[in-house]
């Protein structure tokens, strides 16, 4: 009898393990079925489809199987990025970057990674964005489908200019990092053979037009310079030839439109302008994205202004200023929220991290915090006084004559400090050509020297170093940088327009050959940066007027 109830026992301990492995087995086949079918499935919604991979999650989560959480999360992470909604694209991505589900899963880790990123430098997260973007392409080495792999490079490439795009004013070598890195997106794409039948020759093609049209945006930003106008075109040219042979009818379609835009802007061909940013609109609203409208809003508002347009001018640049406030605000919001996810995520692996340590690290910090809140309080408030006596100073000097005869210019003038011997006639005739100078703003050119000026002034270079640095209390270059800089002041005060323009339209607009020499010109003769002077204007014509 008690062989017979062992017998039993250990039966019915087999059969329930075989049923609860069976289970299991079932639960991830259901699961793998149900993510194929979401995957292909055009007939729900995205809300749906993000419910129900939600659903899925859960219950991969219940039974420990790692690739359906994985894939399950990854396939939100699409949905979220389609909807721009980087903060949660950050938050999932850092959660599935610690499953680790094995050498299949080398693709879905590297697209994590590379999604994670990208939404790290939309957001401003430069360095954090750069990691991830690494270790995303080297999880894209490692997929053995070439195809698949190519295709995964391509992108992690292309989104990885993302960075240097951030950094480039920093540093004007990163400019060559965008190029290169997009045409290593290139070279990635063109492996492509179309033999996978998930990656199409339509994806293929669609990745280099947009790279394509991302070297036509890079030559654009340099317009000015001999030939990048016509590189330009040239690229956007080839990726709108590869856009109407294979029909591609991507949200990149609407960043090429604008890229067109922008450079029949740049021809003065503004008719092509706003042809190029009405058809931007009209498929936006089809693939909705606030910064391609935005753009689109900037181009129209710019053509319309050259034409002498004044009121469709306004019109657009009233939804220009509306929308990027909006946006600067939601980009604000949203890198303090992931910024808090990082760190977050950053105490959780520290977290055998000793009591004391912590303890000393944040008082450090809360110290290290507390000087720099008063350290930018203190600059603030000076840079505002300085704002605040720049802009009396334009009203004052907008109120009375600046037509003072030069003879009383020179008369005033201390002549001690002199040392080249100059004879009165020679040096009025000098002050009178300088007034000149002044007025016909030819110190805007950039190939502006003190020889070629000395030339058009019939003198020598001695002579006008001599009378700049006693009658103007200048070096040559400081008494260049004051009438630029003046120059520009000038026009951002009284045309709100310029206050739109980037800082690489306004350093080329008062003769700086790049935007970091300009800020820093700008800085020494005002005592703060252009984009302060740009808020605080912006925030005065914000204010209401009472009389």
């Amino acid at each position: 009898m008690a062989k017979f109830l062992l017998s039993f026992l250990l039966c019915l301990l087999i059969n329930f393990s075989l049923n609860g492995q069976a289970k299991t087995i079932l639960n991830k086949e259901y699961i793998d079925a149900q993510l194929e079918e979401l995957r292909f499935n055009t007939k729900i919604s995205d809300a749906e489809k993000e419910k129900a991979l939600f659903s899925l999650k859960s219950q991969s989560e219940k039974i420990g199987y790692r690739w359906g959480i994985l894939k399950s999360g990854r396939r939100i992470i699409e949905i979220y990025e389609k909807q721009n909604k980087n903060k949660e694209v950050i938050k999932l991505a850092t959660e599935l970057q610690k499953i680790d589900a094995g050498p299949e899963a080398d693709r879905t880790m590297a697209n994590l990674y590379r999604s994670k990123a990208l939404a790290l430098g939309y957001l401003g997260l430069d360095e954090a964005s750069l990691k991830d973007f690494k270790t995303a392409v080297s999880y894209a080495k490692k997929i053995t489908d070439s195809d698949i792999r190519n295709y995964t490079l391509s992108l992690s490439y292309s989104n990885m200019t993302i960075y240097f795009l951030n950094k480039r004013l920093e540093n004007a070598t990163y400019k060559d990092s965008i190029i290169a890195y997009t045409k290593k997106s290139i070279e990635a794409a063109q492996l492509i053979n179309g033999n996978n039948k998930e990656i199409t020759l339509k994806k293929k093609f669609d990745m280099i037009s947009f790279s394509y049209t991302r070297l036509g945006i890079t030559d654009l930003a340099e317009a000015n310079k001999p030939g990048k106008l016509q590189s330009a075109e040239k690229y956007l040219t080839q990726s709108l030839n590869i856009v109407n042979k294979y029909n591609l009818e991507a949200e990149d379609k609407v960043l090429l439109m604008n890229q067109l835009s922008w450079l029949y802007l740049e021809k003065k061909e503004y008719q092509k302008t706003i042809e190029y940013a009405n058809l931007a609109r009209d498929l936006e609203k089809r693939f909705p994205n606030p910064t391609n409208r935005v753009e689109s809003f900037e181009f129209l508002a710019s053509a319309y202004t050259e034409m002498g347009d004044s009121k469709n001018a306004k019109v657009y640049m009233d939804k220009y200023t509306y929308l990027k406030d909006s946006l600067r605000i939601t980009e604000k919001n949203n890198t303090d929220y992931s910024s808090n996810i990082l760190l977050q995520d950053s105490k959780k692996t520290q977290e055998k991290t000793s009591s004391i340590k912590i303890i000393i690290i944040s008082v450090l910090s809360l110290l290290a915090l507390l000087f720099i809140t008063f350290y930018w309080k203190k600059k603030n408030k000076i840079a505002h006084k300085k704002y605040e006596d720049l802009i009396a100073k334009i009203n004052h000097e907008k109120q009375i004559s600046h037509d003072e005869p030069v003879s009383e210019t020179y008369n005033k003038v201390n002549k001690s400090n002199a040392s080249v011997t100059i004879t009165d006639e020679t040096v009025k005739a000098l002050l009178l050509k300088l007034k000149k100078f002044e007025s016909s703003e030819k110190y805007l050119r950039k190939d502006l020297s003190l020889t070629w000026m000395a030339n058009s002034l019939n003198t020598n270079t001695k002579y006008l170093s001599e009378v700049i640095k006693v009658y103007r209390e200048h070096n040559f270059t400081s008494y260049i940088n004051e009438l630029r800089i003046n120059y520009i002041v000038k026009k951002l005060y009284e045309n709100p327009i310029y206050r739109e323009y980037k800082i690489t339209y306004l350093a080329e607009e008062c003769g700086y050959a790049t935007p970091r020499v300009f800020v820093n010109a700008f800085k020494k003769e005002m005592g703060f940066t252009p984009s302060y002077f740009v808020e605080q204007l912006k925030i005065s014509a914000q204010q209401p007027v009472y009389s």
